[in-house]
């Protein structure tokens, strides 16, 4: 049997020593905006629109708090301002479909590890490798660049419209898994990185602090359009299927992209009809960077190589190359024109002459590939 020193009475005198703990407060249980609100999971699961009920489902005009308070949520009295969450105004950011595009965002997502063929890039002619591995080099320049501009504002945008927040999150993945995606195809054979691009228009973007909106058109209608349409012509003539599975991928994510940033300006436009105008006037900075970028010819040399299948065969590419130029200018420009910015007119006329007639039409194959 154990022995021990102490005592009785002194065992009680700890116990009466011990420190009275106060009754527990539960008045933080009654601190809810709407008690009662039930999310129904629907056919296709519980998705983030499906929990828009109520109160927690009204997007506000104007949010005054700079907290991380999320929709929704009781306001605690006293919390002080964090700083930063300068758009706080739903026309500088919000758009309808951002939960559906974080909804189709996180449901497709791929891996360029696992899900695509890479034996099946194989066995190119050298001219045609090394023509691949400079475009993917100028489509890991401008994958970088949307990470970067997107990184930028993601903490300028209130928490309280975390629908638009979450699917910017995607883009950023997305635009990581395109910059990783082309690395490995310039890395496969051995061709490797090569020149980088004179920059122009990536400079524009990542100098563009005047608000969200502007730098929604520059990142996604402009520059956007014209990566989509490199894309659909990568879809269609990739010289190996890895080639064109890779490209046909990544146009998809790049469509989530240009049309968050359509509807976004559409209901922004809605709002403040006004900007639509000074918006319209303001690319002109922006087209004069694209022209100077376009001046530029390796990566048109580059792209008329892969689409002509080799260096002989240059001046066919170089035809398919013009048709996808016009395209894109084409694209860009409908694309502003039903977001609401009148452009035709006030596109730079280095720009201006792709609108003419084309003498050929894009290939159905290619047409099929666009995706949106």
């Amino acid at each position: 049997m154990v022995q021990t020193s102490e005592k009785p009475e002194a065992n009680a005198d700890k116990q009466q020593a011990a420190p009275q703990l106060p009754p527990p407060d539960l008045s933080w249980m009654d601190r809810t905006l709407q008690w009662g609100t039930r999310a129904r999971p629907t056919a296709r699961g519980l998705g983030i629109d499906d929990l828009n009920i109520g109160v927690y489902g009204r997007i506000p005009d104007h949010v005054e708090t700079r907290t991380r308070i999320p929709r929704g949520a009781y306001p605690a009295v006293g919390v002080p301002e964090i700083g930063g969450y300068h758009l706080r105004d739903s026309y500088q950011l919000w758009a309808e479909n951002a939960g559906e595009l974080y909804e189709e965002a996180i449901q497709r997502r791929w891996s360029t590890a696992t899900d695509l063929d890479w034996e099946s890039g194989r066995g190119l002619p050298e001219d045609v490798e090394i023509a691949l591995a400079q475009v993917a080099t100028e489509l890991c320049h401008q994958a970088n660049t949307e990470i970067e501009v997107v990184c930028a504002w993601l903490k300028e945008l209130n928490p309280v419209f975390h629908e638009v927040k979450l699917f910017l999150a995607t883009e950023v993945f997305d635009a990581a898994r395109m910059f990783e995606g082309y690395r490995k195809r310039a890395m496969l054979n051995g061709a490797g990185m090569l020149m980088e691009s004179p920059g122009w228009v990536n400079r524009v973007l990542l100098e563009s602090i005047a608000g969200w909106t502007e730098t929604s058109i520059l990142l996604h209608i402009l520059r956007g359009s014209f990566t989509h349409t490199i894309l659909r012509y990568l879809a269609a003539y990739g010289p190996t299927p890895v080639d064109r599975d890779l490209a046909s991928r990544v146009m998809a994510d790049t469509t989530r992209h240009i049309q968050y940033s359509m509807k976004h300006l559409q209901y922004s436009f809605s709002i403040r009809p006004e900007f639509a105008r000074s918006y319209a006037t303001a690319l002109g900075g922006a087209e004069a960077s694209v022209l100077r970028d376009e001046r530029d010819e390796v990566l048109w040399e580059a792209l008329a190589v892969v689409f002509g299948g080799g260096v002989r065969n240059i001046d066919a590419g170089m035809e398919i190359v013009h048709r996808m130029r016009r395209d894109w200018v084409r694209s860009y420009v409908e694309r502003l024109e039903w977001s609401g910015i009148p452009h035709r007119r006030d596109l730079v006329s280095g720009l201006r002459s792709f609108l003419e007639p084309a003498a050929g039409a894009m290939p159905a194959a290619a047409a099929s590939a666009a995706g949106d």
